[in-house]
């Protein structure tokens, strides 16, 4: 016999004798444990599909020229090492000219470009998704001389959360531009004239609430740093002249921050980005800087060169302690490469104990990290203005002719493949969230991560 009993309104059927009750809880035991194995088999195979679908890990964000701390660290994703045109999964052409990289914050990319004939400067705004235009806004501006290399637009935006941040120049002065991620205007910096040979080009960076501006130029030359809220004056570090440098800061995030600038007047300096205040410096460049100084290991390298290939790679040991009289620290130099490896305007790239150096001539050299001793050497062919980067066990470059070369993240030289834009480029690819960016003369392009099998693709 069963019989019902109420409880908080509610009727539960309970069994009549002691055996229906054993019975009872066995059904129950069982089904419980039945329900938890079903629950973690769902919870299992719902992991592995997600892992089916999603992109192997990339950046969520390429924040600033060559990503997080100008590295050029792609992640894991893997992408294909040569494809076609209908592989593309979109490409956009640009409202102008220009060689400034791509950035990427969520889901937006920023590229700059300028109108040759009038000189209007463009900074847009894309979707990630499919390249469609999220906004655009437009600079007047002059058309002066530039370099052969260079261009009217070359320098890369940063961004952060509070906004997309450009810089650009004519004689009549550096300008500074920012805007908020729906494309407003938020304040505009004008930082003085500016006098090179070549015409400007290199880019800012960013510390916390600060944007460092290097102003390393043949006139009047100086670092700065703005407040990225107003784009008022925080602080102003006077620097000799000598060559104008191309150079971008290398910003180290940590209790005791280290912003690190290059240029021929004073070689590799360390500075203190709340302050400006010179923490360390090494003058040892005797020729003009463009590429970017980069961490290896414990030590930082950076380049300097000239057209004729009469160029140098300096590592220094970065400085653990202060002075004792508070005056500037002279670093130790870890190990240098003369004119036969040293590229001039690439930046080298680290991949672990492998630093790549991939010569403007299309002639990539592996060093040991932490000696300078040669891995290897191979050539690619083709000439370069635009940076490596890693990425998915690779190392990835664009030539100026537009052709994107791949060779393997190894100890051992293997060209993996190559494939071409259709036009010039000297811009750096950028990597974020299972998708790699290409900006041509031109165009804007992205190419998908490949999505790597599982059991469930079984």
């Amino acid at each position: 016999m069963q019989f019902q009993k109420q409880y908080s309104g509610k009727h539960f059927l309970l069994p009549s004798c002691k055996s229906e009750f054993i019975v009872c809880l066995i059904y129950l035991s069982t089904s419980f444990i039945t329900c938890i194995c079903a629950l973690t088999c769902l919870l299992t195979l719902t992991s592995l599909a997600a892992e089916s679908t999603d992109v192997p890990r990339s950046p969520d964000h390429w924040p600033r020229w060559r990503g997080t701390d100008g590295a050029g660290q792609g992640g894991s994703a893997k992408f294909p090492h040569t494809w076609t045109d209908k592989d593309w999964a979109w490409s956009v052409d640009l409202p102008g000219v220009g060689h400034a990289s791509p950035v990427v914050w969520n889901d937006s990319i920023v590229v700059a470009s300028a109108d040759p004939l009038t000189g209007t400067r463009i900074v847009t705004c894309h979707s990630t998704l499919d390249g469609s235009v999220k906004w655009r806004s437009e600079m007047p501006g002059n058309v002066e001389r530039v370099h052969a290399q260079n261009s009217l637009a070359s320098s890369s935006a940063a961004v952060d959360q509070s906004g997309i941040y450009w810089t650009w120049a004519t004689r009549d002065g550096l300008n500074v531009e920012a805007f908020s991620h729906d494309g407003k205007r938020l304040w505009h910096a004008d930082l003085g004239p500016y006098e090179s040979e070549h015409g400007f080009g290199s880019s800012l960076a960013l510390f916390r609430d600060l944007l460092i501006v290097p102003i390393e130029q043949d006139g009047p030359s100086s670092v700065v740093a703005l407040d990225t809220s107003t784009g008022d004056l925080r602080w102003k570090l006077p620097r000799s002249t000598a060559r104008t440098a191309y150079s971008t800061p290398l910003i180290m995030e940590s209790d005791k921050p280290v912003a690190i600038l290059a240029s021929m007047a004073h070689g590799i300096t360390g500075i203190d980005p709340q302050r400006g205040t010179i923490l360390w410096q090494r003058a040892c460049f005797p020729k003009r800087t463009v590429s970017s100084p980069v961490l290896v290991g414990n030590s930082v390298a950076c380049t300097c060169g000239e057209g004729g290939g009469d160029n140098l790679l300096i590592a220094l040991r970065l400085p653990t302690d202060a002075s004792l009289d508070g005056s500037p620290v002279e670093p130790a130099i870890s190990f240098e490469l003369d004119r036969s490896i040293a590229p001039y305007v690439p930046t080298p790239v680290c991949s672990g104990n492998r630093l790549y150096l991939w010569g403007d001539r299309g002639v990539v050299t592996c060093v040991h990290a932490i000696s300078g001793e040669v891995v290897w050497r191979g050539r690619v062919g083709g000439t370069f203005s635009a940076s490596p980067i890693v990425v998915g066990g690779t190392v990835l470059n664009v030539s100026a002719d537009g052709d994107i070369v791949v060779i393997a993240d190894d100890d051992e030289f293997r060209l993996l493949g190559t494939t071409s834009l259709g036009e010039p480029s000297r811009s750096t690819p950028a990597v974020a969230r299972g998708k790699m960016f290409f900006r041509s003369v031109s165009k804007l392009y992205a190419i998908h991560a490949l999505v790597e099998k599982t059991l469930t693709d079984h």
